[in-house]
């Protein structure tokens, strides 16, 4: 992207860029579509345990019992279907047809004639006198380590029925279960109650996640809100129908202990948790090592460990008690869906809360660290900006000026910019230039007439070539030693040409190269919302962020609508170059490479016309936008250059970041903000919006003072972020889709309104409009 000195920077007239890109855009769109489409067909794959979906609707919810019977004894359980085998009865699986046992008579006594059953089972024939601690609900980064310290000091081993969400953001804890030696079960990803609906793609993410994290692959599975068959109605029974026809094995409990309702014990007095009664040969605890306060728990497990194996029991995890949990239990490499699945939330969930921290780093860097040094800096400028001038009498005669004005169809507003400039109280002014770029309008014959009364205005007429173009003209025929520019919107006050001019005399008897002075644009029409904000926007930018600029000798633009230069310090940079949409910028920056300084002066006050709809406004700040990202890349080897000093080490890398991370982050921003908002994190937004703003009202005021504007501009300070934030946003990501095109664009011209209304202040004028 590279261009000549009058090549457009970033066009392509070619198109072969554009075309080369969209070939690369199609194939990596394809690839991203197919990548997904297959991650996401063998991340919710059933891993070989599944049958169809279809399956899983294989039983009438109509058909099943509110309160099925229960027959049999264990770990686990399983709803079957009694069906008549000759002369006995058997339990059948629902989902296969298979026969998974016979019934004793004293089983088929119990059913009363039931179709359907749940049917308890899986204590090994070699378990006697067994306790099996679960805990439900973890990971949790408190709770869990403290009981497994605990279990580890006493020796025990446990099973742990983990939620994968859970296990996302802790991964280290369920590895450490593994490591030693306790058992892991699936407890659903992210906690639901489980229908035929969502069970598989709660178990199978859950099922990902643990071999990602552990190395273990389990077909173990505890319902949420269903530890044991008290819980399990005729919705239950279709869960457990639902998962086991999946393949997994589901687990309930012999005792509940409902440690979940005990808070701290050394805060909240309450009745201990219960016991268990020691009358079954094994026993299956349920606990919680998740959800909540979890001392309770702790405090009943340092009791009943030690009663536990007073009364002759000794303490397993499910797979040594069960010999169909072990077999459903194995150590795995974790395959490539398995880590992806893991990476994938936990880029969404940890990794969202790192990146929205890391975002509110950077912005805290640059919105809140960045704005409060620029106040710094723009209050210790002022101080200093008070001594500058008391040597200089206000009668001074400086160097000779010419005036310059490029015009285009401005018939609206020439005469009401003409007019101040002539009684302007600097008495050096040798000419007025009007260049008419090629104007179809009365723009020409006004600016005769006005010539005709005074002879010092000279109108230059030529084809329409841009504004770069007929400034140009006007420095070529020029005849002052400075040249000050103005739009031909803009209305001058009485002083503004002196007070913009006196700096090259400073700079002269001080021997300084000074190659530029900026002038205070102040908004003219303050009509509506829009303009007010803008309003805003140029006192933050003027009286802080640039002030703080000058006091570094780093101002990256000098604006053309209210500026002074030394006009053979333009020439010999090349004049201004039709190369980007904001001259005004890439001369300021020219200049600098030559060597040349630029400067602000406060006082130098001038009252211009903004846009007075979002439509202007959006197409100026393309422009603005367009322009200066042309101007950073024509110049980008004075980026990080010290040879510029504060220019290349500061103001134009921040202008380069505050165009790089917006295009990189914004996108994160917001979908990081919304991850946010679903898990509670509303406030966390709140917070960080509101230390913006403070920093933003900080500025204003501060900005107000420097600059002697009406404090009422604070009003916008809340409106300032809601119209900035999308706007450039929108710049951005419009500005890099041109880039990459290669397009060519034009100068997109604010329409004229003639409602600039300049104040009578001290001795500056006013006029109407």
């Amino acid at each position: 992207m590279t261009s000549h000195p009058n090549q457009y920077v970033f066009v392509d007239p070619t198109g072969r860029r554009w075309r080369r890109l969209r070939v690369l855009l199609i194939l990596a769109t394809a690839l991203t579509v197919l990548a997904t489409v297959l991650s996401w067909r063998e991340i919710h794959s059933v891993s070989g345990r599944a049958v169809s979906q279809a399956t899983l609707r294989v039983v009438n919810p109509a058909d099943v019992p509110e309160q099925p019977p229960v027959i049999g004894t264990g770990p686990l359980v399983r709803a079957v279907r009694i069906e008549q085998r000759g002369s006995g009865r058997v339990a059948v699986d629902p989902g296969s047809g298979k026969v998974v046992r016979t019934l004793a008579p004293e089983e088929t006594a119990e059913l009363n004639g039931a179709r359907f059953a749940l049917d308890r089972y899986g204590y090994s024939t070699a378990a006697h006198h067994t306790i099996s601690l679960t805990f439900d609900d973890g990971p949790d980064p408190t709770w869990t380590p403290l009981i497994l310290d605990l279990l580890a000091r006493q020796h025990v081993q446990a099973t742990f029925f983990v939620v994968g969400s859970a296990v996302v953001r802790h991964p280290e804890i369920i590895a450490r279960m593994v490591r030693e030696g306790h058992a892991v079960g699936n407890h659903t990803f992210t906690h639901p109650p489980i229908t035929p609906g969502n069970a598989q793609r709660q178990l199978l993410l859950t099922d990902r996640v643990i071999r990602a994290t552990a190395g273990v692959d389990t077909t173990l599975f505890r319902l949420p809100f269903n530890g044991d068959t008290d819980g399990l109605s005729g919705g239950g029974i279709n869960a457990v129908l639902a998962v086991q026809q999946l393949g997994y094995l589901v687990s309930l409990d012999d005792f509940d202990t409902n440690d979940w309702r005990y808070g701290d014990p050394e805060t909240e007095p309450a009745t201990p948790i219960p016991f268990p009664v020691f009358d079954q040969d094994n026993l299956t605890i349920l606990l919680h090592d998740g959800g909540g306060n979890r001392a309770a728990t702790l405090n009943y497990l340092e009791q009943l460990i030690p009663w536990a194996i007073g009364n002759g029991y000794t303490f397993h995890s499910l797979p040594q008690v069960s010999q169909e949990v072990r077999n459903g239990t194995r150590k795995v490499g974790p395959s490539v869906w398995d880590r992806e699945t893991y990476l994938a939330y936990r880029i969404r969930w940890y990794g969202a809360n790192a990146l929205l921290r890391l975002l509110f780093l950077l912005a805290v860097a640059f919105v809140v660290v960045g704005g409060l040094v620029n106040v710094g800096i723009a209050l210790v400028r002022r101080h200093r900006y008070r001594r500058r001038f008391t040597d200089l009498p206000r009668d001074f005669a400086g160097p000779t000026v010419s005036l310059v004005i490029p015009a285009y169809n401005e018939e609206r507003v020439i005469d009401k910019t003409l007019r101040p400039l002539l009684r302007s109280r600097y008495g050096n002014i040798v000419e007025y230039l009007v260049v008419d770029d090629g104007s179809t309008d009365d723009t020409a014959e006004i600016v005769g007439r006005l010539a005709d009364r005074d002879g010092r205005i000279r109108l230059l007429r030529q084809e329409n070539g841009g504004k770069a173009s007929a400034l140009n003209q006007g420095f070529q025929h020029s005849r002052g030693q400075v040249v000050v520019t103005l739009d031909a919107d803009t209305v001058f006050t009485a002083t503004t040409v002196g007070n913009l001019v006196r700096h090259f005399t400073i700079n002269q008897q001080r021997r300084r190269r000074l190659g530029a002075v900026c002038g205070v644009i102040r908004v003219g029409n303050l009509r509506n919302l829009i303009t007010r904000w803008q309003a805003l926007e140029v006192v933050t930018q003027l009286g802080v962020e640039r002030s703080s600029q000058d006091l570094m000798r780093g101002i990256m633009v000098v604006p053309g609508a209210c500026a002074a230069w030394l006009r053979d310090a333009v020439l010999s940079a090349g004049g201004f170059s039709p190369a980007t949409l904001t001259e005004d910028c890439d001369m300021a920056l020219a200049l600098q490479r030559l060597g040349y300084r630029v400067t602000q002066d406060d006082e130098a006050v001038c009252y211009t016309e903004v846009p007075e709809t979002l439509r202007a406004l959006s197409r100026q700040r393309f422009r603005w936008m367009y322009g200066n990202l042309q101007a950073l890349w024509k110049h980008r080897r004075m980026v990080l250059n010290p040879r510029y000093g504060w220019l290349g080490l500061v103001t134009l890398p921040q202008a380069v970041l505050s165009v790089v991370l917006p295009v990189l982050f914004v996108p994160f921003v917001f979908a990081m903000a919304l991850i946010a908002i679903q898990g509670g994190g509303f406030a966390v937004l709140l917070l960080y919006s509101a230390l913006f703003l403070l920093v933003r009202l900080l500025m204003a005021v501060v900005g107000i003072w420097l600059t002697r504007e009406r404090a009422v501009h604070l009003l916008m300070v809340p409106v300032y972020p809601l119209i900035f934030e999308p706007l450039r946003a929108y710049l951005l990501y419009r500005s890099l889709y041109l880039i990459l095109r290669g397009t060519r664009l034009g100068w997109n011209k604010l329409q004229r309104t003639g409602h600039v209304l300049v104040p009578a202040l001290d001795d500056r004028i006013e006029v109407n409009p």
